[in-house]
């Protein structure tokens, strides 16, 4: 990292604290203690409870401990406009927009505590094996990849937008500051590099990861750390971003093909037990970690809580029949309102990949490469079948029908768990009227990305703002 505004140093300095929790796994930590750099990294036991300190990052309440996914799904046409959200459902934001701020402060706060375990780590080589250094420093990279993943969805055009993909993105933040005076050195103040340059750096990252990450981890920690296949699995959605189909369809396949995953018979199951095989990987969350109203995505959704978000749009989709598993399981009805019962619990964890989405990966790329083809059309329906009536072989005449079958899969399977939005840009779609939304919002619409947080581009010179704000 070269550059950080006060705000943010203040939460790294926190950072630090808890990136070197003393635990034994993601769900039982202990209170952290104020440990020095040589502390946390004097044995192997502590550097490994270090990482789990990483882990922890992800659990930032503003960024992918739940609110990453809401940003994308209540603009998307699926929710009603949450009034809690203020502007960001009615793409109304300002650059003073205290919601983009906390995004941004939470992505790359994740981001620091990956690189600040990578560098300390690299420095104390030789406390932990070859085999396991090399491991926890495949999980931090690809938790940084995930970390700017979101970020330059958040607040830069898609890939697509330009026909190189040379547009700005976000930040590249590499390195952790050793000091305050290193973060604040203006000869160090970064511009945003280009979408390009950002999804080149996740990509290196995850390539870099998967040949030594672990198939599996043992018993409660199956799914919350990153596996081989969970780093295969984002290559692939990155590979799908990029419409490179070839290796999207590529990298799916090799989750696929590892027969370790599965879907559940009941579509609700992953979201009430959370280490089945359908899960790839999620942050995993406890009530410890959100002990009051204010965050969480179970706060949000859930409608004995908070109930921020109705979801009448989706419920009203001709697409969810009325016996459709996803609407008599997943929806919650009170009264007039309707909510997703996918949260509504505290410590929901926030699901990041499920294999669900890896059968639609791959079935779209494919489809993308060959038209109409029957592995593409099996795919959809073994997501398809488990809740509702699949598609006859013969349903799709044409590539685009294909196509749009396997989106709108996409849009019933994955709801609320922060892809709708991303889909509709990727394919250049409108956000259709909404709630709130008397007409559609363009796709390529200024307004349908995050502003540059203000308060960075004042601290900051070389920052530039997204157009309109």
């Amino acid at each position: 990292m070269k550059y950080h505004s006060q705000i943010l140093w203040k939460a790294i300095l926190s950072a630090t604290l808890i990136g070197t929790l003393p635990a034994c796994d993601i769900l039982d930590q202990e209170p952290p203690t104020a440990f020095t750099i040589d502390e946390t990294f004097a044995d192997a036991t502590r550097i490994e409870k270090s990482l789990i300190g990483v882990y922890d990052g992800l659990q930032n309440a503003e960024f992918l401990g739940g609110r990453a996914l809401i940003y994308s799904d209540i603009r998307s046409g699926d929710t009603d406009v949450p009034t809690y959200f203020g502007n960001v459902g009615r793409y109304q934001m300002l650059s003073t927009d205290g919601f983009a701020a906390s995004s941004w402060a939470g992505g790359y706060r994740t981001i620091f505590t990956a690189n600040s375990f990578i560098q300390n780590l690299a420095a104390n080589s030789g406390k932990s094996s070859a085999a396991l250094e090399a491991q926890y420093t495949a999980e931090a990279k690809s938790i940084r990849a995930l970390a700017m993943f979101h970020l330059v969805n958040l607040f830069a055009q898609p890939y697509g937008f330009t026909a190189d993909a040379s547009h700005p993105g976000v930040v590249l933040q590499l390195t952790a500051p050793k000091s305050a005076a290193e973060a604040f050195d203006p000869a160090l103040r970064q511009a945003r590099a280009t979408v390009k340059e950002v999804y080149d750096q996740i990509e290196k990252d995850l390539l870099e990861s998967i040949p030594v990450l672990p198939a599996t981890y043992a018993g409660a920690n199956s799914n919350i750390r990153i596996s081989k296949g969970a780093a295969q699995a984002l290559l692939s959605r990155v590979y799908l971003y990029k419409a490179d189909y070839t290796k999207a369809a590529d990298l799916a396949g090799q989750v696929i093909t590892t027969g370790g995953y599965t879907l559940n018979a009941s579509p609700l199951t992953p979201f009430r037990t959370y280490n089945t095989k359908e899960s790839i990987f999620s942050v995993a969350m406890n009530p410890a970690d959100n002990p009051n109203t204010n965050n969480a995505i179970g706060q949000h959704y859930g409608p004995d809580r908070r109930a921020d978000i109705t979801i009448t749009p989706y419920f009203n989709l001709t697409s969810l029949s009325t016996t459709d598993l996803r609407r008599t399981q997943l929806i919650d009805s009170r009264g007039t309102n309707r909510f997703t019962a996918k949260f509504n619990l505290v410590d929901n964890y926030v699901p990041i990949v499920r294999y669900p989405e890896v059968l639609l990966n791959r079935a779209e790329a494919l489809a993308q490469l060959n038209g109409v083809n029957t592995e593409s059309i099996t795919l959809l329906n073994q997501v398809r079948s488990r809740s509702t009536t699949a598609y006859p072989a013969t349903s799709f005449l044409t590539k685009a029908a294909l196509i749009d079958a396997i989106l709108e899969e996409r849009r019933l399977e994955l709801a609320f768990e922060g892809h709708r939005l991303y889909d509709l840009l990727r394919y250049k779609r409108d956000i259709p009227p909404h709630s709130t939304i008397a007409t559609a919002i363009k796709y390529n619409d200024p307004r349908v990305i995050f502003p540059i947080p203000d308060q960075q581009i004042r601290l900051n010179p070389n920052l530039v703002q997204n157009p309109s704000y």
